[in-house]
Order: structure tokens, then sequence, then C-alpha cells
């Protein structure tokens, strides 16, 4: 599905080239004043443990779990 209402993609994917704008930091902030002028109790993230990510959400505040998955093949 493409054009404007075609918004959904894997952040997992996104190009190094891309990182480091503030579009992601945005985003996040964003997301959060959403949530709570909604009334939201808390906000869960999911993101890959040491992907690039990750600086991002510590420095937001965020802690991890400290979950991590694996699947033999």
């Amino acid at each position: 599905m493409t054009g404007p209402r075609s918004c959904c993609r894997n952040t997992s994917e996104s190009l190094p080239e891309r990182r480091g704008h503030g579009h992601g930091r945005a985003l996040w902030r964003a997301t959060m004043a959403w949530g709570a002028r909604h009334g939201a109790r808390y906000q869960l993230l999911q993101a890959t443990a040491g992907g690039p990510s990750e600086s991002l959400f510590c420095s937001e505040g965020l802690t991890t779990l400290g979950f991590t998955c694996a699947v033999a093949a």
C-alpha cells in the first residue's frame, strides 16, 4: 500500500544516513505527550537491545528490562 495512509514502517530497518537528525527523538517525545494527554498510565517501548535506538531511549530516561530472546536454528 502506498500513499498518505501508509505510514507504518519497521523502524529497525532505518538507514544509517537517516540517523542522528533528531527525527526519532521528536517522534518519541510526541508519542509520550500524546499518551499523557489521553490518560495513558504507562507506555511500553519494544526495541532491539544494543540497537541504534538504545542510546536515544537511554538519554530519554528509559531503562532496559533486560529481556533477550534467542531462537535456535
